[in-house]
């Protein structure tokens, strides 16, 4: 398969649409696919059965129209499923009308019909998604969350789907003639056109047309199959087998006039109450029109949507535009879903880390389990318009040789060139890049860079002496965002004390929009809570930050392609880690996930984000997190900062312009978060970083917005995140026609996995409560089994926090402590343990 990332696709229902599509995608070199099936068997409503010595189809009978043009005939052909008989250029030749000339004198009996033969499920298995219309009317509103779109919704309704059962028969001999295939029961009281019985429960079996005739006898014997839809075959499904077989009885005695005329057996299907199906087979229903059945096939989510493509496919006969009903059609829909994903990519081009570790290291018994359907976490990478975006982590934050993240994505040849000269990774920019920038006001001014310069050195300098006072041992204030507040007025009166009061407010205003962007840098609501003492903890790297041309998750799928594929299982979320069991003294550890598996595991590396670890603490471990650990998941800071991507049809900004501030100039008391989030949560916005180089992304901005204002964004709709910052732009730039030409928001505090973005020191955080986030459990003290349970990620680097690279070398870190533990155990013998 020719594409850029190795999705993982999951089909639900192992019928004839699901198994077509599954095939198709794996001769594709789709490697991730599975299918999940809610029965015991595969097949859907392709089921056979046996009467007596007699195979029969309980569900689909025929293969209707058996011609070079339907799929079904061709691949049952191919597997020599038929009889020679129907593989004839006659018989294919032949055009019915879908009606045989069942008892037509003189007409080739054979038909535009081919009987599989009762193999339908010999073929199943040789060719291995759909929900049955039935199913799909019934549990829409739990099946899917969002639910539906309405006009998806509203052609589900309109769509027909009903029953149709089957009644065989068996007798010792033939009441009916030699060269008979098909028999009508024709009731003299019916001359008003009714399709319908007036009681049900009484006269069930008036509904029933009559039967066919199962050929040759040398295969089936005497047996007839008899035809009722409807509900009265609804209905039918209630009887006892001792019930249905005494009304056929009564019924053949009825219209032959013998009353001598037994069974000798009968089998009946019972669709309507199949859990999984609630009928047969679709209908165009009163009021459906072609755009139903265009509406039924539409992906979701739907084309205007900036959400990424493709996320739900729908296949089935009831999907078909022109061959619903048909498994033919089941079988064409199964494949236009699986070229719609062959198609889709083929055009696009510290959990992980841990685990390479330690397979490389000798451990086999690793495994890796993941809530969601991808790997990566944090690093998520998609597609806007042409361009490929970072929706998660964007950036490799000191490019050198003491980055791993670096040294992994040069080796896997990820970067630019110019990433990887010697220049780059020797410039040393303390963590804040030499953006050309690009400054506007809310009067929709563009002002001079270089007269907010004043602003801009002092806040830097502000920022490097709250780095400070961690190495002094004092903090004068709790949070960064105190100690600006308390200096700025006092070194503005000495130092500005000769400019202009509307220029000294202006300047002010720029230091409000500086604490904005460290709100983004440092992940939080505000500077206010990020702790004065701890702020210098983090450490940078020399060189200039630098990106994946083609999307960060490249480094995912090399890492992911050098661990064997059953190390990972996916969408296994857990429930609870069960550690210290001392009854159980050679596994002391049970993963128990959500699906009620239960893991044995001598060792469990938690790597889950802070943002989830603050909330689920309670239910994730038993028992508890220590009161030293608990207490500092607490003080450990965890906040939310999105990305609004914008993409224009041509820039408002300078050729050479790499971020974009915006000033707003009633913000002179320094403020970093809006009194009211609803009406004003855009102003927390700080400005964009520009996406170069123009010939690889064209005219794309990123948006940043931090706090509890980028939370609220995330509850609003695209129309109105777009409205929001098409209102922003015209006010800044003046220009009252700027207009975006589509948006493209990231949403991590409502995704449920993380809760937020990344971590940070928060007030009264100290060094200690780094190393015990590494901590791993029991406690060093404890007489029980050591390192039952590890933890990784980034808000466990000392100093690393809030990056890739940090969760890497977390990741290295625990495995290194497992690999040095069992090396001191069990210096000649390879790692035994699970984990």
């Amino acid at each position: 398969m020719a594409a850029s990332t190795d999705p993982q696709v999951v089909i639900i229902g192992c019928g004839i649409s699901g198994i077509s599509a599954a095939h198709r995608l794996i001769k594709a070199g789709f490697q991730r696919v599975r299918i999940l099936e809610a029965t015991a068997r595969s097949g859907g409503r392709i089921k056979t059965g046996r009467l007596g010595n007699n195979i029969t189809e309980i569900g689909a009978s025929y293969i209707h129209g058996p011609s070079e043009e339907n799929p079904l005939f061709c691949l049952a052909r191919d597997y020599g499923l038929l009889d020679p008989q129907a593989i004839t250029p006659e018989n294919q030749a032949m055009d019915v009308d879908e009606y045989p000339p069942w008892g037509r004198p003189g007409v080739n009996m054979v038909a535009r019909l081919s009987v599989m033969m009762g193999r339908g499920s010999l073929l199943i298995m040789l060719l291995s998604r759909k929900v049955p219309l039935g199913y799909l009317k019934k549990h829409h509103s739990t099946l899917f969350c969002p639910p539906l779109p309405a006009h998806k919704l509203h052609s589900i309704q309109r769509l027909g789907f009903g029953t149709c059962n089957k009644i065989y028969v068996e007798f010792e001999s033939p009441w009916w003639d030699a060269d008979c295939e098909v028999i009508y029961l024709l009731w003299k009281d019916e001359e008003d056109f009714s399709d319908q019985v007036s009681d049900t429960s009484k006269s069930w079996m008036k509904k029933m047309p009559g039967f066919t005739v199962l050929k040759p006898i040398e295969r089936y014997s005497h047996v007839l199959c008899g035809w009722i839809a409807g509900h009265e075959s609804e209905y039918m499904e209630t009887l006892t087998e001792q019930e249905v077989r005494r009304s056929i009885t009564e019924l053949v005695r009825t219209f032959t006039g013998d009353p001598t005329i037994t069974p000798k057996r009968i089998l009946r299907s019972q669709w309507f109450h199949d859990p999984w199906t609630c009928g047969s087979y679709s209908h165009p229903a009163i009021g459906c029109s072609a755009q139903d059945l265009e509406n039924m096939m539409e992906p979701l989510p739907t084309k205007g949507s900036e959400s990424p493509t493709l996320q739900v496919l729908f296949a089935g006969e009831a999907t078909h535009p022109c061959y619903y009903s048909t498994v033919h059609g089941a079988v064409v829909s199964g494949w236009r879903e699986a070229d719609r994903l062959i198609s889709h990519y083929s055009s696009i081009s510290p959990c992980i880390s841990a685990a390479q570790r330690l397979v490389n290291a000798g451990f086999h018994h690793v495994r890796i389990l993941e809530a969601t359907e991808r790997s990566g976490g944090r690093i998520k990478t998609g597609r806007f318009g042409n361009s490929i975006v970072e929706i998660g982590a964007n950036w490799i934050h000191g490019p050198c040789e003491e980055n791993p993240v670096f040294c992994l994505a040069r080796r896997y040849g990820l970067l630019d060139p110019e990433a990887l000269t010697p220049e780059n990774q020797a410039m040393d920019v303390g963590g804040h890049p030499p953006w050309v920038p690009n400054v506007f006001s809310s009067s929709g001014q563009k002002l001079n860079a270089e007269d907010l310069y004043p602003a801009l050195e002092m806040f830097s300098e502000l920022l490097y002496e709250s780095s400070e006072f961690q190495s002094q041992g004092g903090e004068p204030w709790a949070s960064v965002g105190d100690f600006i507040r308390a200096e700025v007025p006092q070194r503005a009166a000495e130092k500005w004390k000769d400019t202009d009061a509307k220029v000294r407010s202006l300047q002010l205003c720029v230091i409000s929009s500086m604490l904005k962007v460290e709100c983004c840098v440092n992940g939080t609501h505000s500077m206010d809570e990020v702790g004065l003492g701890a702020y210098g903890l983090y450490k940078t790297l020399p060189g200039l930050d630098c990106t994946f041309p083609g999307g960060y998750e490249g480094l995912i799928k090399n890492l992911m392609s050098e661990l064997p594929s059953s190390v990972v299982t996916y969408n296994r979320p857990v429930r609870c880690v069960h550690w210290n069991n001392s009854e159980k003294r050679e596994n002391p550890v049970t993963v128990e996930c959500d699906d009620g598996e239960r893991i044995d595991a001598d060792h469990v590396i938690v790597t889950v984000p802070l943002g989830y670890l603050k909330k689920h603490h309670s239910t994730l471990f038993h028992p508890p997190l220590p009161l030293h650990k608990l207490h500092s998941v607490q003080r450990l800071g965890f906040g939310t900062n999105n990305k609004i991507y914008v993409e224009f049809d041509s820039p408002w900004w300078d050729a050479d312009c790499e971020v974009i501030y915006f000033v707003w100039e009633d913000e002179e008391d320094m403020v970093d978060q809006v009194p009211d989030i609803q009406r004003s949560w855009i102003k927390k916005l700080f400005g964009f970083t520009v996406l170069k180089p123009t010939e690889r992304y064209g005219h794309v901005l990123c948006g940043w917005i931090a706090g509890h204002e980028s939370e609220y964004m995330e509850t609003l709709s695209e129309q109105e995140v777009t409205h929001a910052v098409t209102q922003l732009i015209r006010r800044f730039t003046g220009n009252p026609i700027v207009t975006p030409r589509r948006v493209l928001r990231s949403q991590w505090f409502h995704d449920p996995w993380t809760r937020g973005s990344y971590s940070y020191p928060g007030k009264g955080c100290s060094v200690q409560d780094l190393e015990n986030m590494m901590e791993p459990l029991p406690m060093k003290a404890s007489q029980s089994q050591p390192l039952q349970v590890l933890f990784a990620g980034e808000a466990t680097h000392p100093y690393y926090y809030s990056t890739v690279h940090g969760a890497v070398l977390s990741g290295w870190r625990e495995a290194d402590r497992l690999i040095s533990h069992y090396s001191s155990v069990h210096p000649s013998e390879p790692p035994k343990s699970k984990l």
